[in-house]
């Protein structure tokens, strides 16, 4: 969504995991009067939608709430300092999540380093599925899932090498209506962290 407290970028998550959930395809088997098979065949699986289980330590109380629509608590100055959890599930909206990771193994003398860039278009009904408070780090966990048409195209940030040196552009290959995610090298490193929300500029 273009307009005010619509970006965030962090560093503070431990662990993303990706699941697809599938639709078996329907079995057919006919059987004969001697009880020898017929007929026996199966329609092919297709992907519903991609499961996503996020660990944080560090939440970023404005991406919690992009996240899962839950209400941002301020303190008297306005900066974010917490979250409301509430009943409702952020069904019908969502978010965008990129992530970037390392690549090993990669040659030293190669001028221009690869990472992993991995792209859910489209993620909603985030909920916290639990913490713990303890004598350590607190971490937080969070499911969501992919969904289809969320309008990518080539999205909004400058993720893939261009033909111009050292010049960011958009994704070379746009996001189709059924992806529900890409993940390929690249050459652009992730953004920097920063604390709160930014806007996302038309």
């Amino acid at each position: 969504m273009i307009g005010a407290c619509s970006t965030v970028t962090s560093d503070g998550f431990v662990s993303i995991a990706y699941a697809s959930e599938l639709k078996e395809g329907t079995e057919i088997e006919v059987v004969k009067a001697n009880g020898a098979l017929c007929v026996s065949d199966k329609a092919c699986d297709e992907i519903k939608w991609i499961n996503l289980t996020a660990t944080f330590c560090n939440v970023d109380p404005d991406a919690f709430s992009l996240m899962t629509g839950n209400q941002t608590v301020l303190d008297h100055t306005g900066k974010a300092v917490g979250n409301r959890i509430s009943k409702n599930v952020l069904c019908n909206g969502g978010f965008a999540l990129e992530v970037w990771s390392d690549i090993s193994g990669q040659d030293c003398s190669e001028t221009a380093r690869l990472y992993g860039y991995f792209l859910a278009p489209w993620v909603t009904n985030a909920v916290l599925t639990g913490f713990t408070l303890e004598n350590d780090a607190a971490s937080f966990e969070l499911t969501a899932r992919t969904k289809l048409g969320g309008g990518w195209d080539v999205g909004p940030y400058d993720v893939d090498p261009t033909a111009v040196p050292a010049t960011p552009g958009p994704l070379l290959t746009p996001i189709g209506p059924n992806d529900h995610l890409d993940l390929h090298a690249t050459t652009v490193a992730p953004p920097a962290p920063v604390c709160g929300c930014v806007a996302l500029a038309a």
